[in-house]
């Protein structure tokens, strides 16, 4: 069974809904692998969600050159895994954030992209829907790894807990990689209103 790959959401280490429902859907599709990227020292914190999921294997990268700048680096994180581990497709949420990897690691990896998908078969066909979700049509890459932009709340999450195997990547991110830096992130306030 092929690695599907799972771009792992998460706020400082702490793994979103999301997550759990791209390895929920990457187990209907081949052997669930999650690709951590994140500051120093926080994986420990997505550690166990991670294996109350059901990932099998957990690519951990972390790093400041991972963390403190936009997308490309993790696209090029992305890049390499799919060149070292040949995975069945590739698993990122609907987020603004992923897009652009997703985005990124298509054109790095000469494959083809699939935006806004609601479900995959086990074949990797997904299904999306268009025009404001009046029309659904079913699309498969022909060409490299698929790469899958999922939908948030398409899938229920399920618990499957195991104990995956670690491995840490090691990679150096290019400098054009590290062109755009985050220079200050800020809690958005939320208020009373519905």
């Amino acid at each position: 069974m092929a690695e599907v790959l799972v771009l792992v959401e998460h706020a400082d280490g702490e793994p979103k809904k999301v997550t759990g429902e791209l390895l929920t859907l990457a187990r209907s599709i081949g052997e669930p692998a999650a690709v951590f990227t994140g500051a120093p020292g926080t994986y420990a914190k997505a550690k166990a969600y991670l294996a109350e999921y059901g990932a099998a294997k957990v690519y951990v990268v972390e790093s400041d050159d991972v963390a403190n700048y936009v997308g490309a680096p993790v696209a090029e994180v992305l890049g390499k895994l799919v060149a070292d581990a040949s995975p069945a497709a590739v698993l990122v949420a609907a987020t603004a954030d992923s897009r652009e990897i997703a985005a990124r690691t298509a054109a790095k990896t000469d494959s083809g992209l699939i935006w806004d998908a609601t479900a995959v078969t086990p074949d990797l066909v997904a299904t999306q829907g268009i025009f404001g979700g009046s029309t659904i049509v079913q699309s498969k890459v022909t060409k490299g790894t698929p790469v899958i932009v999922v939908r948030p709340n398409s899938t229920a999450p399920v618990a499957a807990p195991g104990s995956p195997a670690e491995v840490t990547v090691d990679i150096t991110i290019s400098e054009a990689a590290k062109a755009a830096k985050i220079v200050d992130r800020v809690a958005e306030a939320k208020s009373g209103r519905p």
